[in-house]
Order: C-alpha cells, then structure tokens, then sequence
C-alpha cells in the first residue's frame, strides 16, 4: 500500500506499483508556471564498478521517507523563486532494466527555477531520504556501492 503525503502545491508518494509519469506532470501543472520540468530515474544496465546490473531494489523506512520527500519539496518550494508545485514519487521492491524509479516533477513561472528546483529535490533526495538499493546482476545481487550517511534537509 502507497504512503502519501499531499497538499495543495505537493505530493509525495512511495509505492511498490510502477510510477506514473502522467498522473505526477497532470497534478504539477499550473497556470502560473510557464515550465514543467520531470526528472526520471531509470534502471540502468551497469553502476559504478559494476556491468550486467539487470534490476533494482528498493527498501525504506517507510514511516520517515514520505515525511523526508515532504521536507525536501517544501525547501524547493521556499528556496527558488517562482516554484508552483512538486511531485516527489519513488518505487520500493524489484525495478527492473528501464523501469522508472524515482519522479520529480516541478512546475515554475520560468524554466531555470524549474530546473534548479528539479536538481535540488533529487541530489537531497539521494542523501536525506531513508531510501536503500540492492543491485541485482547475473552473477549475485549487494546493496549498492557509495551509500552515504542521511542527512537532515537543513544540513544540505
């Protein structure tokens, strides 16, 4: 079952079923902002020291991550100007090759807050969310190399 957090200008959502691209750009949108900006994280075929990866898996602590997404999209939305609205979803269990991982989504007047609110809710995402990957390859499967210790929004 999805865990969820949702107001008027955000969403965040962790959920085991693919993510859903349109349903994330459809509640983002607004008619202030003339930019939409989706970032997508995908399974890819290798990692950092590592080819053949054929999927991911995801485990949280689920009781904090949605409120970390939370954190994190309201930081967005007070730190640049112009932003309407963010969308903050990601998967938990097995990811397949291709398969999307994690949404951002985030409407602003204009296209460099946009993008510079895009960049910020991810890269804090992947340090301050309690969020772990296992890689999965042909010959074995570990948790993913270069885990960091979580940090609070604020310390970012």
């Amino acid at each position: 079952m999805p865990s969820e957090f949702v107001s008027e200008a955000t969403w965040c959502r962790v959920q085991e079923e693919p993510l859903d691209a349109q349903a994330c750009t459809a509640f983002a949108k607004d008619p202030r902002a003339g930019a939409l900006v989706l970032f997508s994280g995908d399974v890819r075929d290798h990692s950092e020291g590592r080819d053949g990866v054929v999927a991911l898996e995801y485990e949280a602590y689920e009781e904090q991550v949605v409120s970390s997404f939370s954190s994190i999209a309201a930081e967005a939305l007070s730190r640049f100007g112009g932003i309407r609205r963010v969308v903050i979803h990601h998967r938990l269990g097995k990811c397949d090759l291709g398969e999307s991982t994690v949404l951002v989504v985030v409407s602003a007047e204009h296209r460099g807050a946009g993008f510079e609110a895009a960049r910020f809710c991810i890269d804090t995402l992947k340090v301050a969310s309690p969020i772990w990957k296992k890689e999965h390859w042909a010959g074995g499967s570990d948790w993913a190399l270069g885990a960091s210790q979580i940090k609070r929004v604020g310390e970012l």
